[in-house]
């Protein structure tokens, strides 16, 4: 008996099918032609499920991220449209070699078919919603809106297109059209997911700073001969502040912000994070995008993992250029007020008219990943820069306390006497300045993950309701005879005559194209900052 009868009688007992025939190769160019099919079939499906599953994450974090560029918003997409190609390819594929056991199934059965399009849509969007729900802080209510209407289009396309293909793949195993699919569907699907990604840019065009930086806004103030200190402590809350000699210690209501720089930001600038626009320590920079990338969610494993190992992104600490307005002694020191920074979140060493800025990279190189150095070190910089030249407004940003308290992993022993040694420093600092001349504001907040009040104490008379940390900026620009901005939700804690102006524009350095030094990065690392 031939090998030619022994098939035939094999397949007329039902032991031999056309398909099983074709995948062990007995029909090698047909069984090629399948592996085509099926990966042309996949391909098609794939990026019509990639266009649409890139317009609800790249909305998210459009909103979360404003302002971007075109080119950000361009090579965010195809990171985000490239990866969701790639994770469709590979799920229709494997769905497919599946059903090719029973290729009729989704066609004479539709509720199979149904049920399998929205099972394999569903992973899509529950993907989605997961990274969603992996951000810092809740959605807004239109990001809310705009992210729920396009995830449900890209759930509802995704069903279609995974039935589309499912049909396409069975259609071509069987030789049979039914009437579901005689009509394509692709074309339009293409046209409609293009013209959603081009309004993708409208946000990014709208956003696009025409304007050119002019002089500081001129305004009146009042004449006064005070020199002020205020003294930044991260992790210092009320309850921990009881235990210390403070001057007139009251609570503090925190601000409530992301992150440690968004805090701080809020506190020497008077303004909420959505307008100084500082979130985040450190921040994904795109290739060839001059935005750092800060809100992100913590599941990203594109924008964190993928894009910069392909080079199309790299992470960095937070430069001193996304700030979007000035700190109140910026605001002085443009206006001949001699002001002195020490160690605060996005600033920069600078020497500039009557301002000396000193920044956290000079800072945190010099501590060597030691937190107390990091407060030792900034106290020396400020009185060394007292002693020389007495600056009217002194501020200085001392973090050790927060590190300890809540970023380094140290047992109970070493962490209370480690905090016991940065407390004692705070009063060193304090008492430094304070006999210098000095009146001195001492303003406490709660770590990240940390408990308790806010704290405020004043060597001044200041006021004594309820206060928050947003009052602290008025509070300076009372002292110093400034007006307060209306941009400020706070109020002074001082009694102050002068009225409010609009604003006090936007900062005049934000467009200068800053990096920080890899050394930086490495030692946020080291105390916590970064994980």
């Amino acid at each position: 008996m031939s090998v030619d009868d022994l098939r035939q009688q094999l397949k007329d007992r039902g032991y031999l099918t056309r398909g099983i025939e074709r995948w062990f190769a007995l029909d090698p160019w047909r069984s090629r032609a399948f592996w085509v099919e099926l990966t042309i079939v996949a391909a098609k499906a794939a990026i019509l499920i990639g266009a649409f599953a890139l317009l609800p994450l790249v909305a998210i974090m459009l909103f979360r991220n404003r302002p971007l560029t075109g080119w950000e918003t361009l090579v965010m997409a195809l990171l985000y449209g490239g990866s969701a190609i790639i994770a469709g390819f590979a799920l229709l594929l494997m769905v497919a070699l599946i059903l090719k056991l029973r290729p009729a199934l989704v066609i004479d059965t539709p509720r199979a078919l149904l049920s399998i399009s929205f099972a394999a849509s569903a992973l899509f969007t529950i993907a989605i919603a997961l990274w969603w729900s992996r951000f810092t802080s809740p959605p807004s209510l239109a990001e809310l809106a705009a992210g729920l209407i396009l995830i449900v289009v890209a759930f509802l396309i995704s069903t279609i297109v995974v039935s589309a293909a499912l049909l396409s793949f069975s259609i071509y195993e069987l030789q049979r059209v039914p009437a579901i699919h005689q009509k394509s569907r692709g074309v339009p699907m293409s046209i409609a997911a293009a013209i959603l990604t081009a309004l993708l840019f409208l946000p990014a065009y709208a956003a696009q700073d025409r304007s050119a930086a002019g002089p500081p806004i001129q305004v009146v103030t009042t004449p006064t001969s005070r020199h002020v200190a205020l003294i930044a402590v991260d992790g210092l809350t009320y309850e921990i502040a009881r235990a210390r000699p403070f001057p007139m210690l009251q609570p503090l209501a925190t601000v409530r912000a992301r992150s440690t720089t968004e805090r701080w930001a809020s506190v020497g600038t008077g303004v909420p994070p959505l307008l100084h626009g500082v979130h985040s320590v450190d921040g994904v920079r795109l290739r060839g995008g001059r935005h750092l990338i800060q809100a992100l969610s913590s599941i990203d494993v594109v924008l964190h993992d993928l894009a910069p190992a392909i080079g199309l992104a790299h992470r960095e600490a937070l430069p001193p250029t996304v700030r979007r307005r000035d700190f109140a002694w910026e605001i002085f020191a443009a206006r001949g007020v001699p002001s002195l920074s020490v160690n605060w979140w996005t600033t920069d060493d600078v020497r500039s008219g009557a301002l000396e800025s000193v920044g956290q990279s000079s800072i945190f190189a010099a501590a060597g990943g030691d937190p107390l150095q990091l407060d030792s070190g900034a106290t020396k910089r400020a009185l060394a820069s007292i002693d020389r030249w007495h600056p009217r407004l002194v501020a200085v940003y001392l973090p050790a306390l927060d590190v300890i308290l809540n970023r380094l992993p140290l047992d109970r022993s070493t962490q209370l006497a480690e905090s016991v040694q940065a407390l004692d420093g705070i009063g060193a600092a304090v008492a430094a300045i304070r006999s210098r001349g000095y009146d001195v504001i001492v303003i406490g907040l709660p770590g990240d993950r940390q408990s308790g009040s806010g704290m405020l104490a004043s060597t001044i008379d200041l006021a004594k309701r309820p206060a928050g940390a947003y009052d602290v900026a008025p509070t300076v620009c009372a002292l110093m005879g400034f007006p307060a901005s209306s941009e400020m939700p706070g109020t002074p804690l001082i009694q102050s005559e002068l009225p409010r102006i609009a604003t006090y524009g936007s900062r005049a350095a934000q467009r200068e194209k800053v990096r920080l030094s890899n050394e930086y990065y490495e030692n946020l690392k080291s105390l916590g900052y970064i994980r």
